[in-house]
């Protein structure tokens, strides 16, 4: 066999096994067809390269290079056809046009007025040679000018547009048509005398190889179920006789030498292993093809799901814009994705999430064309897909860049554009689709409802912490007396040592005393002196830090017993005033709570002052903390005060609501206490008799670590 009979047997196989493959998967599809039928074409002029390669004398060889060049004749009017298609570029005339003058090119073929004549130009291959027919020339220049035209149409495309996936389709189409022509073009060179064995004809094989390798990368063509279904059953049947293989090794090969099997009960296992591996083995393919291969799909059912089940629910916004950007990457399966949303202040379009943009910060004005567009039309912006053919300015395309993405949605409430959510390009780098829009944005329109609500509790947080910052001072007023007495009496008990010390002096009691029992003595009352101002400094100290207000709360673990103690060296001399006792029962190995500090003397402090306020002298309040169920620690506040009735006990916790006097009370201190407790994760309840006195339970989860951080 002569290497032109080769390259044509190659041609021939691989034309025709893609246009099958093509063909099989979607006959329903035009564009399918058309480039079926192109493969076929091809596949003519390559069997035909064959039959020619096998003749062995000038008549077969004459017959066969006419059969042959019906091919020729069609295939740049077939593919000037396809291209056409594949861009979307409507040109009926021209494409009527051409294949009327392959129509008259083939009439040519039938008689010598286009191959004349045929001789052994190379050894053993009789070949086109001179004189040639009249249209020859022709057939020739308009092969050449309809490739040449074909290619600038796609060069054309591929610098122009925008969609990332197209671009590299066309790209690897444009690639593949360029090997397989220059190769195909050569064969025409020895016809006009130039002495060069058509070698190239070794090229057009590789033009179906390029194009498959488009098709498995990038779904050039819609032939992923056949794909599919065919590495599936490859690697089925590639199991199969793996397995079969290894039970006969192993049962004749190895176990013979100590025991004789027969080869029936070898098949028979192999047959059970494969029928138990069968399900999972062809389950995992489909994973491994639908993961590496094919991960444009995406369930739309699931994405609902986890935006309902995890997303929508979040009312605190950072977490709930993180958590957006991360489910959309995953779900979806994209490179990276991010949400800008407005600050209502500076008037700018931050970045809250990304993912994918390794850190960049990027910001837009409100009057920035981007913006500005979104804000405008309400409608999203996209690079490829049904919005590819939209056209914007320079500077909306630049700002897609910075935020590598390929479709941005406009975050739309109440026509206030409030955030825009951009997604980057799919990991299979298919477009998005009609399909994927139609889920994406009523999915962006909810995900502003969610974005506006957590806003919204983010101002009320604010509020709130306002509001109990402010009902904190007026509580931390109504211990004047007992602050008073706290700072006073140190100071007090100084001024009388110094005091003490002077008319010492002055009534001459110290005159003959040694210089060392002056000095014993002045030592003496400076360490007293020190003792009570540190006394002093302590408990200013421990109101001041109770005064500020909260910033940032840090949960963390946090001994209840310490916690106890410090807001009792505040109110405890106040309740003693009062002839209030306080009873402590800490069990000694309750573990800490993972808690803010601060806010839990918040807690704990409003709780004992309206057990107190409760409390008609004589009294009792008990501080109980013990474990309770489940890792949790309860604590207890319980008072024997006159109680809560029970048609007043569901709305102690509503804002503004107070069973105190007039004058005496804002309504805010459960509201409060109750948003703080839930804040950190914990619970409250409370239970009240009438005449005998009201008890609040806490409820928080014991920490994992025993040991409490020191205080700064």
């Amino acid at each position: 066999m002569s290497l032109f009979a080769l390259s044509g047997l190659l041609t021939g196989l691989s034309s025709l096994g893609i246009g099958a493959w093509v063909y099989f998967s979607n006959r329903t599809n035009r564009i399918n067809r058309l480039w079926s039928f192109f493969c076929v074409t091809v596949a003519v002029w390559g069997f035909g390269g064959l039959k020619i390669g096998l003749a062995s004398d000038h008549e077969t060889a004459l017959i066969w290079w006419r059969i042959t060049y019906i091919a020729v004749i069609f295939i740049p009017s077939i593919f000037y056809h396809f291209v056409s298609i594949f861009l979307e570029i409507h040109r009926p005339a021209k494409i009527v046009l051409a294949y009327l003058l392959s129509l008259g090119f083939l009439i040519a073929d039938a008689s010598p007025l286009l191959i004349a004549n045929v001789s052994e130009l190379f050894r053993g291959l009789y070949y086109v040679s001179r004189p040639i027919g009249q249209a020859y020339p022709f057939l020739v220049l308009f092969f050449i000018a309809m490739v040449i035209l074909t290619h600038i149409d796609l060069w054309r495309y591929m610098v122009r547009t925008t969609a990332e996936k197209r671009r590299l389709q066309v790209r690897w189409f444009f690639l593949a048509g360029i090997v397989g022509y220059v190769g195909g073009i050569s064969c025409f060179l020895p016809v006009f005398g130039v002495n060069l064995y058509p070698y190239g004809n070794f090229t057009i094989p590789l033009f179906p190889v390029l194009l498959s390798y488009a098709i498995f990368r990038y779904q050039f063509l819609d032939i992923e179920v056949i794909i599919k279904r065919t590495l599936v059953f490859a690697g089925l049947v590639g199991s199969v006789v793996a397995v079969v293989s290894l039970v006969a090794f192993v049962s004749q090969d190895v176990l013979s030498r100590f025991v004789e099997i027969p080869k029936w009960l070898s098949n028979v296992f192999a047959a059970m292993v494969i029928a138990g591996l069968y399900g999972p083995l062809r389950n995992r393919l489909v994973n491994v093809t639908e993961r590496y291969l094919f991960q444009k799909k995406y369930d739309y059912k699931e994405l609902l799901k986890r935006f309902t089940d995890e997303v929508m629910v979040m009312v605190d916004l950072r977490q709930l814009v993180q958590m957006t950007v991360n489910t959309l990457s995953e779900t979806v399966k994209l490179d990276g994705a991010s949400l800008l949303l407005l600050d209502k202040d500076k008037r700018t379009y931050d970045l809250a999430a990304s993912r994918g943009l390794n850190g960049r910060q990027v910001a837009f004005g409100e009057q920035e064309q981007f913006i500005r567009f979104l804000r405008e039309t309400h409608e999203p912006i996209g690079l490829d897909g049904p919005l590819a053919k939209v056209r914007f300015p320079g500077s909306v395309h630049l700002c897609l860049k910075q935020l590598n993405a390929r479709l941005c949605l406009p975050l739309n409430l109440h026509d206030d554009l409030i955030g825009v959510l951009c997604l980057g390009k799919k990991k299979s780098d298919e477009e998005f689709t009609k399909d994927d829009l139609d889920i994406l944005l009523p999915l962006a329109r909810t995900l502003a409802i969610a974005v506006s609500n957590a806003e919204l509790f983010e101002e009320l947080a604010k509020t709130q912490a306002e509001a109990a910052q402010k009902e904190k001072l007026a509580v931390i007023g109504t211990l004047s007396a007992g602050i008073n007495h706290e700072i006073c009496n140190p100071l007090g008990i100084v001024k009388a040592q110094c005091e003490a010390f002077l008319l010492d002096v002055e009534d001459g009691i110290l005159v003959g005393k040694t210089s060392g029992d002056l000095l014993d003595r002045t030592t003496a009352i400076m360490r007293g002196a020190l003792k009570q101002i540190d006394r002093a400094t302590a408990i200013t100290q421990k109101l001041s830090n109770f005064a500020k207000p909260i910033k940032e709360p840090t949960a963390q673990p946090v001994s209840v017993a310490q916690e106890v103690d410090e807001v009792l060296m505040l109110v405890g001399h106040d309740l003693t005033l009062e002839k209030i006792a306080v009873e402590k029962a800490i069990a000694p190995d309750l573990p800490p709570i993972v808690v803010d500090r601060r806010q839990l003397q918040e807690v704990l402090f409003n709780l004992i002052r309206n057990a107190a306020q409760a409390i008609a002298p004589p009294g009792t309040i008990w501080v109980r903390a013990h474990t309770g169920g489940e890792g949790q620690v309860r604590i207890e506040i319980a008072d024997t005060g006159s109680g809560i009735p029970p048609d007043k006990l569901g709305k102690i916790y509503d804002p503004f609501f107070t069973t105190k006097e007039p004058g005496k009370g804002t309504g805010l201190g459960l509201f409060i206490v109750r948003q703080i407790v839930e804040r950190n994760k914990g619970r409250i309840s409370v239970e009240s008799v009438v005449g005998k006195g009201t008890t609040f339970f806490l409820d928080f989860a014991a920490a994992r670590e025993t040991s409490v951080p020191a205080r700064g």
